[in-house]
């Protein structure tokens, strides 16, 4: 085969593939992202097991979805925040989905990080726990190999607060207001 045909087949499907990433933008639909090898983590007993998710399934609530890196520090940027929401919202008035990107993880810790998401899953039986094993997200959603990202939904499905790093004092004050806001609305 030719060098130069075989080059322009990978720019193709390259940028083909990049065209149709749409980072989550303020006051617009969430971009469908849909992870069906592995998926939602399904607990029952001492049994778990996966399901085909996607992100148009609304639950109803004003949303959080976090995205992030299977590592450990990765997991910690968006904690200080979601651990607030759990002392200072009523849980039954809002849902928290967290996606663990596998594909980012270090080598040899998919273990590990599995067993961290079911232990996450036992302690927030409520929450949506979402194992995407082919970095599905960061392809999705533009956010580079490695990238995080915290998005709050209304109970429609659409964007009142993004971010893509940790949150300081003053954007945990203002988006937990934000929370307690759509959840009176």
């Amino acid at each position: 085969m030719n060098i130069r045909f075989l080059l322009v087949c990978f720019a193709f499907i390259h940028f083909s593939a990049a065209s149709h990433a749409q980072t989550p933008a303020l006051s617009s639909p969430l971009p469908t992202l849909s992870i069906a090898d592995r998926g939602q983590l399904i607990a029952a007993a001492d049994d778990y097991s996966y399901a085909p998710w996607d992100s148009s399934q609304n639950p109803n609530k004003t949303h959080v979805l976090q995205y992030f890196a299977g590592t450990v520090s990765d997991k910690k940027t968006f904690e200080p925040f979601t651990d607030l929401l759990q002392t200072e919202l009523n849980h039954n008035d809002f849902h928290v989905t967290t996606i663990v990107n596998l594909d980012a993880a270090l080598w040899g810790t998919t273990g590990f990080v599995i067993s961290e998401v079911k232990g996450k899953k036992d302690e927030f039986p409520m929450a949506t726990m979402v194992v995407d094993t082919d970095g599905l997200g960061e392809q999705t959603w533009a956010l580079g190999k490695k990238g995080a990202i915290l998005v709050v939904l209304d109970t429609q499905g659409v964007v009142q607060f993004v971010t893509r790093e940790a949150m300081d004092e003053s954007t945990i004050t203002s988006t937990l207001e934000l929370m307690r806001t759509l959840i009176k609305s």
